[in-house]
């Protein structure tokens, strides 16, 4: 059986989300990061190193990291 665990750091350590659905936990890590960004206007050195991509996404926010990140396991 396959797991996906989402995992990372913003403003501390997040609770993680744990399916065996990718999409779900992936949709989980896509909401979070489209929050983070929500209402931000990013300077071009921040917005340079942000990204959502499909097992990871970082949002960089007035110098302050914001990383997600989706583990596979096999159980």
């Amino acid at each position: 059986m396959t797991i996906y665990v989402l995992h990372g750091y913003a403003d501390g350590l997040i609770d993680p989300i744990a399916n065996t659905d990718y999409e779900k936990v992936y949709e989980a890590m896509k909401t979070a990061y489209e929050n983070a960004l929500d209402g931000v206007t990013q300077e071009d050195s921040d917005r340079e190193y942000s990204f959502l991509e499909g097992w990871s996404a970082t949002a960089v926010v007035h110098g302050e990291w914001k990383e997600w990140q989706i583990a596979r396991l096999e159980v």
